[in-house]
């Protein structure tokens, strides 16, 4: 089978297509064949040997994917052949997938599986900062990071069915239409606009009750600054590199605000919280399914052209999602 391999850590072009070993699934896995392979940021950071969570070289990339059961292993009841699912795990970028059991979910039929894709990076980790970790209320205010994103899109899309109100920042006029269109009321242009004063503007001065913050770097004195009391910022990742202030410090100056942040990871409610993940997982389905939630797919690559959507997804000009296609 053909499948995006790396020996190797680095840009783009390390991305090899290869003829490889079609897989076999043993006792308690399954195996699938793709039908669209979601990209990830994390799938590039994993490229680059940045990703927390580094697989031994040489491995297949990828991270989730939708698709079809091929076949089942010994002990395998939940999924049958024939059955269309979707795939939490590594070596997602190739023609077929093996999978432990408990990483594979199905869904219905005819369910668009290129949005389906998408669901377990996108939308499971923007459902449970909001519900799982924030509990988000209505009529509270969400700062959303790379709010024309993929997981930008899906924190839009569902904090405004949990009736927040969004204000979303991003890097172009493009993307703020973009993030417009998905729901955000307001957007800030980080290149052009003061966030600090926007925000606080946007708020009535209080600031926001959440910030979700992907890029890390240096912004988090500024969350801090425009954090409501009792507010709370939510790290889920590092396009910016890691925090270059003391954290320590930022929370002992915004001590009496009450104001805190936390790490989010979604491997953390997968892998610790099953029964939890389960139920999430199936309600997050089935408002795909009701088109409560779209996934908007801006490009759909070949399998082949994996190392164009790396550096499609590195150039910051993404709008919602690119998927691959074997």
């Amino acid at each position: 089978m053909k499948a995006i391999q790396v020996t190797r850590t680095g840009p783009p072009e390390v991305l090899e297509y290869a003829d490889v070993e079609c897989p076999s699934p043993g006792e308690g896995q399954v195996l699938v064949k793709v039908v669209s392979a979601s990209v990830n940021y994390a799938d590039t950071m994993m490229r680059r040997g940045v990703y927390p969570r580094m697989p031994s070289l040489p491995t297949i990339a990828g991270l989730e994917c939708s698709g079809v059961v091929e076949s089942v292993g010994k002990g395998v009841t939940h999924v049958r052949a024939g059955q269309s699912v979707v795939v939490l795990d590594n070596q997602c970028y190739a023609e077929y997938v093996v999978a432990a059991a408990a990483s594979v979910t199905s869904i219905p039929d005819d369910l668009d599986k290129d949005e389906a894709s998408a669901i377990h990076g996108n939308y499971m980790t923007a459902y449970h900062m909001l519900h799982t970790v924030a509990h988000v209320e209505a009529g509270q205010t969400v700062l959303v990071y790379a709010a024309a994103g993929g997981v930008g899109t899906a924190i839009i899309q569902l904090a405004k069915l949990a009736g927040a109100k969004v204000i979303g920042l991003t890097r172009s006029e493009d993307k703020a239409a973009f993030a417009r269109k998905q729901g955000a009321d307001h957007v800030i242009n980080y290149t052009t606009e003061d966030v600090s004063q926007s925000v606080k503007y946007f708020t009535g001065n209080r600031g926001a009750d959440l910030i979700l913050n992907s890029v890390a770097g240096d912004t988090f004195k500024r969350d801090f600054e425009v954090l409501a009391p009792l507010g709370q910022i939510t790290w889920l990742g590092f396009a910016g590199g890691l925090p270059q202030l003391n954290l320590t410090e930022l929370l002992g100056e915004h001590f009496m605000g009450s104001k805190g942040i936390r790490a989010f990871s979604i491997y953390t409610i997968f892998e610790t919280y099953p029964d939890l993940w389960a139920q999430s997982l199936k309600s997050v389905i089935q408002l795909l399914t009701e088109k409560k939630i779209r996934t908007p797919i801006q490009e759909r690559i070949p399998l082949s052209e994996a190392a164009r959507a790396h550096r499609l997804m590195e150039s910051g000009v993404v709008q919602g999602k690119i998927v691959l296609k074997p």
